[in-house]
């Protein structure tokens, strides 16, 4: 099973081409986003990522999915799921990137206009609806995986499936 969802997730991120090394990030609040440039720039091949790496950049927080454009994340998403399902990940969790956004409980937060405006869910849905299908068949089915092999049910990614993820494999949102 592992093996097989490992391959379709390089499958259906193949031909997602490097963001730029100006592209990295839209974010300029606070340290992270120039330490997630500095450590990201010139990375222009996923598949040679150090897990170690991927779970501590930037800088050692760790936070660099928070922090990622959407280009960037749908550059280097799949090496962090790869990641996670191989259990080298110790701080990183796609899944949260993935679904938090997507649940009744945070979509409708409010964005500062600073930060663009809008809600979490709207931001969400104008990231992911970018994802073709054969991205997103990967990603539910890495959320299954998710769902399936965690010691906890995880509430968070059943409900972004639900809201979200589910509609969008059959092409109905």
């Amino acid at each position: 099973m592992c093996d097989a969802l490992i391959t379709k997730i390089k499958q259906a991120f193949a031909n997602v081409n490097y963001p730029g090394d100006e592209n990295l990030t839209h974010s300029t609040y606070g340290d992270e986003p120039a330490a997630l440039v500095t450590e990201f720039c010139g990375k222009t091949d996923w598949q040679k990522l150090d897990a170690k790496f991927l779970d501590q950049a930037p800088d050692g927080w760790g936070s660099a999915l928070s922090f990622f454009s959407n280009d960037a994340l749908r550059f280097y998403l799949p090496a962090y799921m790869i990641a996670d399902i191989r259990g080298q990940l110790m701080c990183s969790d796609p899944s949260i990137r993935l679904c938090l956004s997507l649940t009744p409980m945070v979509e409708k937060k409010k964005i500062a206009k600073i930060w663009g405006g809008g809600t979490m869910g709207e931001r969400a849905r104008e990231e992911f609806d970018r994802y073709d299908a054969q991205q997103v068949s990967a990603i539910v089915e890495y959320l299954w995986w998710k769902l399936e092999s965690g010691d906890d049910y995880d509430l968070v990614i059943e409900q972004a499936m639900e809201n979200y993820w589910l509609n969008r494999e059959m092409g109905s949102y």
